[in-house]
């Protein structure tokens, strides 16, 4: 339904009708003018040959070097989607389990199904701040940190024991990490990172993985039977984030504080309930007047305003709001869902 509903909207888009699409997690920001430049420059030079499904040592080495790992532990691939697909498809057994605190991002579920495998979904609440205490035992565990689409921020202990008390391998989604409002240390175990949420990068499909060698070899392998490389230009737009890293994310989070703050503000003042926040990008919230995320979003639409279905994340009473426009037209979209009730 999450995708279908995409789909959608954008067909009404096109048709003529305006929507304000907070269903997506789409940062509506313009990539840095040093992943442009640097992204010109390498089509302006490159050949037309083949690159290595590993990735291209410079962004592999910076990426190591902000990992705090060595080069052979890191693998690029087209987005933190294909990655951990491509990671589940060699990790899992055949006709394994994977565990994910909930709610969680649907691709996992889906990709389950894709592959065969089971899906445990770990229940959290609001109440708790939609913190767990314990996940399923399980060939692979997922941890989306900070979670999508709940904004959470886990709690060190909580990742830590996790991790520790495995019996199987863990993966960290880290997607939204540079975004975080607050530090989140680092953990010792498989970690995927993307350049489409912290570097405004959607559309241009670029994410690495950081593993053992053992499984970065598999990814590789994964890589070379799959989408074979990353186109360079790509990845050297990703270099130059990297080597701009810093002024780039204090500017996205400013942005996205903002943001976040008026919607925050906006939904508090028409008793929508949600727990805090401690990351970009969305809020998931619900109120007491809604029994059906789904029929609540669909009532919305006819608003002009997308928001995504609770029941895909897991959470039927829920709906998602990527909080991914100018804190006016936040406000504004409030007012609808306030109408819609």
């Amino acid at each position: 339904m999450f995708y279908e509903l995409a789909e959608k909207i954008n067909a009404m888009g096109k048709s003529g009708k305006k929507v304000v699409k907070l269903n997506i997690g789409d940062t509506n920001l313009p990539t840095p003018q040093e992943a442009l430049a640097a992204a010109k420059n390498a089509m302006a030079n490159a050949t037309a040959g083949y690159g290595t499904a590993a990735g291209l040592p410079e962004l592999r080495r910076l990426a190591a070097e902000r990992e705090g790992c060595g080069i052979e532990n890191i693998v690029i691939g087209p987005g933190s989607k294909h990655l951990i697909y491509g990671l589940l498809s060699v990790l899992a057994a055949k006709g394994g389990k994977v565990a994910v605190p909930a709610p969680n991002w649907p691709m996992y579920a889906m990709a389950c199904r894709q592959l065969g495998l089971g899906f445990l979904p770990a229940k959290t609440g609001m109440e708790g701040n939609w913190q767990f205490d314990a996940i399923p035992n399980s060939g692979v565990t997922i941890i989306c940190n900070p979670n999508n689409p709940t904004s959470t921020i886990y709690t060190a202990d909580s990742v830590g024991k996790a991790i520790a008390g495995a019996a199987g391998h863990v993966i960290l989604d880290e997607a939204y990490k540079g975004l975080a409002f607050g530090s989140i240390p680092a953990f010792d175990c498989i970690r995927v990172r993307s350049f489409s949420k912290e570097f405004n990068m959607e559309n241009w499909r670029l994410g690495y993985a950081v593993a053992p060698a053992n499984v970065a070899k598999k990814l590789i392998s994964y890589n070379q039977i799959t989408c074979t490389c990353v186109p360079e230009f790509v990845q050297a737009a990703g270099v130059a984030c990297l080597e701009n890293e810093k002024g780039i994310l204090v500017a996205n989070r400013k942005i996205w504080k903002a943001r976040m703050d008026a919607a925050v503000s906006a939904m508090r003042k028409a008793g929508f309930l949600f727990a805090p926040q401690k990351s970009a990008m969305y809020v998931f919230a619900t109120h007491r007047e809604i029994t059906d995320g789904g029929k609540f979003a669909a009532k919305l639409l006819e608003k002009g305003v997308a928001v995504a279905p609770g029941n895909d994340f897991g959470e039927k009473k829920y709906f998602r709001v990527a909080c991914n426009r100018e804190p006016e037209v936040l406000k504004a979209a409030v007012e609808k869902m306030a109408e819609a009730l």
